[in-house]
């Protein structure tokens, strides 16, 4: 008989739970405080996407200190100013700031590989060397890099050949990141390869793949870099989507990885909390209601999450939308019903330890 212990739907509450992926972009707590209430600890994510870097961080340190346990952040940093001299030597000094004001790690994004071009109109890359003195300090430090480099392969592809739903439909709202229509941008590969000749340089830094590293498309792929770089993790924010379609085609071999590598994988779920939004109206509604919309924002949250959760520890079927951009796909899924261990793993106690330096 197995010893093996699992999980049932009602565990959901007092299981231990940490969003090691969210971005937290108000100073108001609400949505914070309803979290402690459901077990959940969070990990505020600070972005270079044009909302100002020092807002975030002050944000991340009040409530940091209001809330000791339960929230935490990580630190980023401008990096326009690649080309100066004292480039690499002004940002060290800033992550050191930070992390001396309870930052857990540091966030580069996909701007870099992407966005960023020299004066000769290159675009600047994660492995170029501008960024050496920075990784070699983290991996000195021991100061994890949590790295959002490249999108999903869906990116490169028009409309009709990505293969999932939530793809199509962020590419769409979102076309200046649909690359199938910017060939200029490096490819795909390109910006794998550099995150690659990150990971062979700095053999010891510790290094969190947001978003499945990138390579959501084939859990082969994570497998390969999880077996040569023992050093890295990924997350799983914004992907379940793949996540779903991936067990729809072959439920045991995601049960496999999963197993294999329970514990080199994050939860997170890559939620935005904000009352900066660029809607006029949600604008509105944020100012004249904002107690209201925190707590819609918080159940919308939390639903996901449980969704989520319920996949992976449970057999339960899940409503996931749809799995594929194939005429008839299934919108529902039965849970992997993972070993508790696995599932703890996952949801809490890799990212404890990982950003943490917790056991």
């Amino acid at each position: 008989m197995s010893d093996t212990i699992y999980y049932s739907p009602e565990d959901f509450i007092k299981s231990p739970k940490f969003d090691a992926h969210i971005h937290y972009d108000t100073f108001d707590d609400l949505f914070l405080r309803k979290a402690e209430k459901a077990n959940i600890r969070l990990l505020s994510i600070n972005t270079d996407t044009g909302f100002p870097i020092v807002t975030q961080f002050k944000i991340g340190w009040f409530l940091k200190i209001c809330y000791p346990r339960s929230f935490n952040f990580i630190s980023t940093f401008d990096a326009t100013a690649f080309a100066s001299k004292a480039f690499a030597e002004n940002i060290v000094k800033q992550i050191k700031k930070y992390m001396a004001a309870g930052a857990r790690g540091v966030k580069i994004w996909k701007n870099i590989g992407m966005g960023l071009k020299n004066e000769a109109g290159r675009y600047i890359m994660a492995d170029d060397p501008a960024f050496y003195p920075i990784y070699a300090f983290l991996e000195k430090e021991r100061i994890p890099l949590l790295a959002h480099l490249g999108e999903p392969r869906n990116c490169w592809l028009p409309y009709k050949q990505m293969t999932i739903p939530d793809d199509v439909l962020y590419y769409h709202r979102n076309p200046d990141y649909h690359l199938y229509m910017h060939p200029e941008i490096p490819s795909y590969e390109r910006q794998i390869v550099a995150r690659d000749h990150i990971l062979e340089r700095y053999p010891n830094l510790i290094f969190v793949g947001a978003h499945l590293g990138s390579m959501e498309w084939s859990l082969e792929e994570v497998a390969k870099r999880m077996d040569k770089y023992p050093n890295f993790y990924v997350d799983l924010s914004g992907r379940f989507g793949h996540i779903f379609e991936h067990a729809f085609h072959d439920r045991d071999c995601v049960v496999s990885f999963f197993e294999k590598y329970q514990s080199r994988i994050l939860y997170g779920s890559d939620w935005h909390v904000s009352k900066f939004n660029k809607r006029r109206w949600m604008k509105l509604f944020c100012k004249c209601f904002p107690n209201i919309y925190m707590r819609l924002v918080f159940r919308h949250m939390r639903h996901t999450f449980k969704k989520h959760w319920l996949f992976l520890a449970t057999d339960q079927m899940i409503k996931t939308g749809k799995l594929t951009n194939t005429p008839h796909s299934p919108e529902h899924l039965n849970g992997l019903k993972l070993p508790r261990k696995v599932v703890d793993r996952i949801f809490y106690e890799n990212a404890v330890e990982v950003y943490l330096n917790e056991k």
